[in-house]
């Protein structure tokens, strides 16, 4: 347990970085800005509620943490990144929702894909989610959403990540992002990272970054050594003056609620409502992101309908 500058331990700090959590930091005289996760509670929270296979998990978590570092480069606590992958694989797509507080929801079009392992002897995650597209949409209240869409590059998820970045914001960018299954299909290890460079870079830094990821094997190899987020960075970004900024939690939270599921259920139409009463029917709103059913009874309907 460490002490800050004035020796005085940062004991919220200290709970944080127990737990899934993110970490903000830059290199090289803001010249490059990093950002690492580790989320294995996060993508567990994923498998249960969905009960994904070892595949699923590895590609829904994935596309979970870049999401959670992806919101966390947000400066609006209200602005929300969406990242949907659309492939010709038998996952068919993935659809991950995170906002600039750490909390992210996500799921997969079909669940419980089992594919053979790769030629690396790992779960083949190109292989499951195919060739097709990702679409990143940014929406902040009060504004239009701005959505940009490339072409998959493997299906691999960070590879793709980072030809977004390149193509579309014209950042170079490396993305890693990585989970690790136990032989229980529950998750062993889940955390990434992005390292970006900032306009003013200078050159000298895309040989020397490449240098040092191609040392990199995996980022699950580097969890199970015991690093942490902080740890990661720092050993990545080791010699070029990398100094740690914030960090802050990270969690699966999805938010749906009765409420929600009223105001769904609304959308039906007056019509229909009528008829599911009539027969005396409960109407059950199933949420895609956490997997939980709300009902509303056929007095509840009777009650929205006299509301309304």
């Amino acid at each position: 347990m460490g002490n800050d500058a004035s020796g005085i331990i940062d004991f919220e700090q200290v709970r944080i970085r127990r737990h899934d959590h993110l970490v903000r930091g830059t290199a090289a005289d803001g010249m490059v800005r990093a950002i690492a996760v580790t989320a294995r509670q996060t993508v567990e929270t994923a498998h249960v509620n969905h009960n994904t296979s070892p595949l699923v998990s590895a590609a829904l978590g994935r596309l979970m943490m870049a999401g959670l570092m992806m919101g966390a480069l947000f400066k609006s606590p209200d602005e929300l990144i969406t990242l949907e992958v659309h492939g010709d694989g038998p996952i068919g797509g993935i659809t991950v929702t995170a906002n600039s507080i750490g909390q992210v929801k996500g799921f997969a079009n079909h669940p419980n894909v089992w594919l053979p392992l790769n030629a690396a002897g790992k779960l083949d995650v190109g292989g499951g989610v195919g060739r097709g597209t990702l679409t990143v949409v940014r929406d902040l209240p009060g504004m239009a959403p701005y959505s940009s869409q490339t072409e998959l590059t493997s299906g691999e998820i960070g590879d793709d990540l980072a030809a977004h970045f390149a193509l579309s914001d014209q950042v170079p960018t490396s993305v890693g992002v990585g989970v690790l299954v136990n032989p229980d299909t529950s998750i062993r290890q889940a955390g990434g990272f992005i390292l970006q460079l900032m306009p003013n870079y200078e050159y000298f830094l895309v040989d020397e970054l490449e240098h040092r990821l191609a040392d990199v094997t995996s980022v699950t190899s580097l969890l199970e050594e015991g690093l942490g987020p902080t740890d990661l960075l720092a050993k990545i970004l080791d010699g070029l003056d990398y100094q740690e900024l914030e960090t802050s939690p990270a969690e699966f939270y999805c938010g749906c609620n009765k409420e929600r599921a009223t105001r769904a259920t609304l959308a039906l139409g007056e019509e229909e409502l009528r008829d599911m009463v009539a027969k005396g029917e409960t109407a059950e709103v199933h949420c895609h992101f956490c997997g939980r059913n709300h009902y509303l009874t056929p007095d509840e309907l009777r009650s929205l309908l006299a509301r309304s």
